[in-house]
């Protein structure tokens, strides 16, 4: 077996073991004192020497001689501990293991040193994929450690490495509470092992979650994408639309059918310059440029500027029109036009306005693109306020929380 830092810890309370053993030397024992007899204690003694001598293997024979001569149950116990001891200088990790378990619950045994081996049992029973008894031990070390974050994970790890997936989800929750309680950091795998069982049962919606958790505790751009392309199946398009904004800022669009996409959505629902600045964005990309629709793609490109231009002339009047309505919808609309072309003050201002006069058709949207507008602004706090305030809208709801976490972000 591999050498590892475990083995190195136990080897040293093994090694406790037998300076405490080799103190004990022949005496009569008493049936009611913790002496060992003279016979156990002579072969010993002997089995140290030998010991001394390098001659582990003979060690080994000499205390099982006595093991055989052994009168009372604390003779037993100590030649178990002596078992210990050479089986570890060994290298037979099995073997320690084996005497460990015979004096786990002896009588002799203080509850503090216990409490210690059954923790090393846990990770030795791990570290030689032994998961039924690391499960066991495991138990019992947090019995007497209760939320011990270690003992949790290594329990949760052998269900997970058995197939076990509902009690592996269930430990790695345990996990990730005991961690936040502990205040000690989260770690990815614990989230990795959900993921992977939620992905075997085949569950979208249980992937949904763990990647919304991934992305929360540990951003990348992986988690993003698996994340906002889960999130983007079978959704109106508006939705459909709000999910790509969210893609183009965590810089998660691919393909170019994603880039498409996007574009027809963006000139579909009037927003000319956001898809001017998508297709750019794809050709810079060379997503676009490589493409065999590369031609369409251009004319598409041609076409969403010549709009960009009469839109872009057309914000002044509309700017003008929007402050005299009595509904806000219009000042909306303009303010993320503004903000599609990099303008995000006058966004700010123009969202805030319609927002404030009420009568918006769709709040939930408004609120969206508000916390987009901050968010350029570099107004953190104000953009998941904004967020916040769209999250319980039952269309717009979930975009809002996974823009939530972009902005938790920033």
């Amino acid at each position: 077996m591999s050498k590892s830092p475990w083995k190195t810890t136990y080897l040293a309370f093994a090694v406790a073991l037998s300076i405490a053993g080799a103190l004990l030397g022949p005496q009569t024992v008493r049936a009611d004192e913790n002496h060992v007899s003279n016979a156990v204690g002579t072969k010993l003694k002997e089995a140290v020497k030998l010991s001394n001598d390098k001659k582990i293997a003979e060690a080994i024979a000499k205390v099982k001689e006595a093991q055989a001569q052994a009168k009372t149950p604390f003779d037993t116990f100590t030649t178990y501990q002596f078992l210990v001891t050479f089986a570890s200088q060994a290298g037979d990790s099995a073997g320690a293991l084996r005497a460990l378990e015979q004096i786990i619950d002896s009588q002799y045994l203080d509850e503090a040193a216990r409490s210690r081996y059954v923790k090393f049992m846990t990770q030795f029973y791990y570290q030689m994929k032994n998961y039924g008894k690391t499960i066991e031990f495991g138990q019992r070390w947090l019995r007497s450690t209760p939320g011990d974050v270690d003992a949790i994970v290594l329990v949760g790890q052998s269900h997970f490495l058995q197939k076990d997936c509902k009690n592996a989800t269930r430990f790695m929750d345990q996990a990730i509470d005991a961690s936040e309680r502990s205040g000690k950091p989260q770690k990815e795998t614990y989230y990795r092992i959900k993921l992977q069982c939620v992905t075997d049962a085949g569950s979208a919606a249980g992937q949904l979650e763990v990647f919304q958790q991934l992305v929360e505790h540990f951003p990348s751009t992986e988690y993003w994408d698996r994340l906002l392309t889960l999130s983007r199946r079978e959704v109106p398009d508006r939705t459909l639309l709000q999910i790509y904004r969210l893609m183009f800022e965590t810089d998660t669009v691919n393909t170019a059918a994603e880039y498409q996409d996007m574009a027809q959505l963006a000139i579909e629902f009037g927003y000319p310059g956001e898809a001017q600045s998508v297709l750019e964005r794809g050709f810079s990309t060379k997503v676009l440029e490589n493409d065999k629709d590369v031609d369409r793609f251009r004319r598409l490109l041609e076409g969403a500027k010549k709009e960009a231009e009469g839109d872009k002339k057309a914000l002044p009047l509309l700017d003008k029109e929007s402050r005299n309505a009595k509904t806000g919808d219009a000042d909306v609309k303009l303010g993320f036009a503004y903000l599609t072309y990099g303008d995000s003050a006058k966004a700010v201002e123009a969202i805030e306005r319609g927002v404030g006069k009420g009568g918006v058709k769709n709040l939930a949207e408004a609120r969206i693109f508000l916390g987009m507008a901050y968010l350029k602004a570099k107004r953190n706090e104000d953009a998941r306020k904004a967020f916040r305030d769209a999250r319980d809208d039952q269309i717009l709801g979930k975009v809002a929380r996974l823009w939530l976490l972009r902005a938790n972000q920033a």
